[in-house]
């Protein structure tokens, strides 16, 4: 859909928008999807942000068996 950047300019654009009454309630709820939208980004950025902190998914669960280098 959108990406962080152009949901900001949105929110920015409806936040200045001047409005008649009766269009409230319709700028509104498209003010909420877009706060939701931009909610669900952060959350997959964070999400992505601790994945690659943690690592891969196979050394996550130590599902890999990690062997023990001796120098001779």
């Amino acid at each position: 859909m959108f990406d962080k950047n152009e949901i900001n300019v949105l929110v920015t654009s409806l936040n200045n928008l001047q409005i008649k009454g009766s269009d409230a309630a319709y700028i509104y709820s498209i003010q909420v999807k877009l706060n939701e939208e931009l909610e669900k980004i952060k959350k997959e950025e964070l999400k992505r942000e601790e994945d690659l902190k943690s690592g891969p998914p196979e050394l996550q669960d130590n599902k890999v068996e990690q062997k023990t280098i001796k120098k001779s």
